[in-house]
């Protein structure tokens, strides 16, 4: 008998088949992979969704940092409305950031920390829509402006001790926005003023826009270096209004 015959498969009564092929078995990976694209697809909307929060904290940072660090501040009234729809938006978009922290964390942590995460997280970025609404504002009302920057004095409402990289500051608030202004002053002129801090006025360069909103020129309180000493002076006995005359009886800036 044809031994190569019968390796086509064509001896012993077999219809015609080739022996020598290697016979078909189904991979095992061949099988998972539907389960391994299912676990691809999950994978690329886990990052997409970091990557979509990695952007949105990075601008919030770049606005926070932004807003400490200018050299400017707008102390008069802003928009109502359009300050109250910027924190909504701060706190809505809050809630699906805190909600990734808690639902895909690094490390486990427990159910208290992720309420205080749940509750706290909104509340921060509501905080964070706000700032930048003032700053937003600023830029709005002063972005092309060439007005000229003319002393003002305006009272002192507290004073704050510096602590963690920030500066000894007072705080004005001559036109009630109900959020002050923070104005870097040396260490010495903070500690000379402490024990009667509202008795004292600070002037400020200050500038007007067109429809009368006011800026005024303030280098921040997260600052490395030592401000220059402010012109600090006793204000009047009545009440003092922004941008009063400082009382004629002290004129020189406060010294040690």
């Amino acid at each position: 008998m044809d031994g190569r015959h019968n390796l086509h498969g064509r001896g012993f009564g077999r219809r015609g088949s080739d022996l020598t092929a290697a016979p078909t078995v189904s991979s095992p990976a061949s099988a998972r992979a539907p389960y391994m694209s299912e676990n691809e697809e999950v994978s690329s909307r886990v990052s997409a969704r970091r990557i979509v929060a990695c952007i949105f904290g990075g601008l919030l940072a770049l606005l926070c940092i932004e807003a400490m660090l200018s050299s400017t501040s707008l102390i008069t009234p802003i928009n109502t409305t359009f300050l109250n729809v910027m924190r909504v938006i701060g706190l809505v978009l809050g809630v699906p950031l805190a909600l990734l922290v808690i639902a895909k964390p690094r490390q486990p942590m427990g159910l208290f920390k992720k309420l205080v995460i749940l509750l706290f997280l909104p509340l921060l970025t509501g905080f964070v829509g706000g700032e930048v609404a003032w700053r937003i504002s600023d830029w709005t009302e002063f972005g092309f402006s060439s007005a000229k920057f003319e002393p003002a004095t305006y009272p002192i409402k507290y004073a704050s001790h510096g602590r963690r990289g920030r500066r000894d500051s007072v705080e004005i608030d001559p036109f009630a926005v109900k959020e002050g202004t923070d104005i870097a002053v040396s260490s010495w002129q903070f500690d000379a003023i402490w024990p009667h801090q509202s008795d004292y006025c600070i002037t400020v360069m200050q500038r007007r826009s067109a429809s009368g909103a006011i800026e005024i020129r303030n280098d921040g309180v997260f600052t490395l270096r030592e401000p220059a000493p402010a012109v600090l002076t006793r204000c009047n006995g009545e009440s003092a209004s922004g941008g009063g005359e400082v009382s004629p009886w002290d004129k020189k800036p406060l010294r040690r």
